[in-house]
C-alpha cells in the first residue's frame, strides 16, 4: 500500500482530511485539545489497523498488532510538524517502524543479531516475489543475487527465518492471513533510526533529487530495490548501495546533537560517494 492510496483511504484529499484535523490541534484552546486530540486519533483507527493487519499471521495476535499500531499513531499526531508535510506520508512509516520494532524485539523465538532478523524477513519477501516469478522455489544464489547479499549471510538468514517460525501461531488460528509478500515488506538496515524522528523530512531536503526519489520509493511507497532499480534503469546493486549510503548520511544528519550541525532546509548535503 503506498502512501497515495493510504490517503485515499484516509481521506486526506480534501481540506478536511487528516493533514487538515491534525494541524488544527495546535489551535485547539487548553480545554478543547484533549477532546479534540482524542476525536483525530479516533478517527485514524482505521489507518492504524490496515496497516497492522498486513503482519498478521507472524505469530503475534492481531490485538496486540493493533494496540502498537495505535501506539505508533499516538506517536504521529503528537510528533506531527506543518513542516513535516502531509501527515499520512509522516503517520504511515512511523506506524509501520512500531510495528517493524515490536516484531522484531518480541516475536522471535531465537533471538539472532538485529542486522539478521532484518536481513531473513527481507530474504523471506524476495523468495516469494522470486517463487511467483520463477514458478518454482529460488536457489540460495538466486536469493543472495536478488537481495544483493552472500550466499553465506543469506544461508543464515534462512535458518534465522526458520526459528522466527518456530514461534507459536496460536494467535493466528481462525485468521484470513494476506501473503506473505504483504506480510512482510522488506526492512533495511537503518531504516529504524530515520522513521521516528521529527527531522526526517529536513533531513531528506539535503539530499541530491535522486537519493530523496530513492529513499521516498523505498521506505513510502515499499517498492522494492528491482523495482526502483527498473525505474531509475540501473542496477540493483547500484540501487542497494545507495541506500547504504543515504542511510548512513541520514543517520549521521539526525544523531548530531548539535541543532546546528543540521543544513537549513533546502540547502545542498554533504556529497555522497558513488
Amino acid at each position: 500500500m503506498t502512501v497515495t492510496e493510504t490517503e485515499q483511504c484516509a481521506g486526506d484529499a480534501g481540506g478536511d482530511g487528516p493533514t487538515a484535523r491534525v494541524r488544527a490541534l495546535a489551535k485547539a484552546t487548553a480545554g478543547d485539545h484533549a477532546a479534540a486530540r482524542a476525536a483525530v486519533i479516533e478517527s485514524l483507527l482505521p489507518l492504524a489497523d490496515r496497516l497492522a493487519r498486513r503482519y498478521r499471521g507472524l505469530g503475534v495476535q492481531l490485538e496486540d498488532l493493533r494496540q502498537v499500531a495505535a501506539t505508533g499513531l499516538i506517536k504521529s499526531v503528537d510528533g506531527y510538524r506543518p513542516q513535516l508535510g502531509r501527515f499520512i506520508a509522516y503517520a504511515v512509516p512511523t506506524i509501520t517502524g512500531e510495528l517493524r520494532r515490536y516484531l522484531r524485539d518480541r516475536a522471535w523465538a531465537v533471538r539472532p543479531p538485529r542486522r539478521l532478523q532484518e536481513l531473513a524477513l527481507r530474504t523471506h519477501h524476495a523468495a516469494e516475489t522470486l517463487c511467483a516469478r520463477l514458478g518454482r522455489s529460488p536457489s540460495v544464489t538466486e536469493l543472495a543475487d536478488s537481495v544483493g547479499e552472500p550466499v553465506e549471510r543469506v544461508g543464515h538468514a534462512m535458518a534465522a527465518f526458520r526459528a522466527y517460525m518456530a514461534v507459536s501461531l496460536d494467535g493466528a488460528a481462525g485468521e484470513a492471513q494476506s501473503p506473505l509478500v504483504e506480510q512482510l515488506p522488506g526492512a533495511d538496515p537503518g531504516i529504524d533510526a530515520v522513521v521516528d524522528r521529527l527531522a526526517l523530512a529536513e533531513a531528506l531536503t539535503t539530499l541530491p533529487g535522486r537519493e530523496q526519489a530513492i529513499i521516498r520509493m523505498r521506505f513510502l511507497d515499499e517498492l522494492t530495490q528491482q523495482e526502483i532499480a527498473a525505474r531509475l534503469g540501473i542496477s540493483q546493486a547500484h540501487v542497494s548501495g545507495i541506500l547504504s549510503r543515504t542511510l548512513r548520511e541520514l543517520r549521521d544528519l539526525l544523531s548530531a546533537e548539535d541543532p546546528a550541525a543540521m543544513p537549513a532546509s533546502g540547502a545542498p548535503g554533504r556529497p555522497i560517494n558513488r
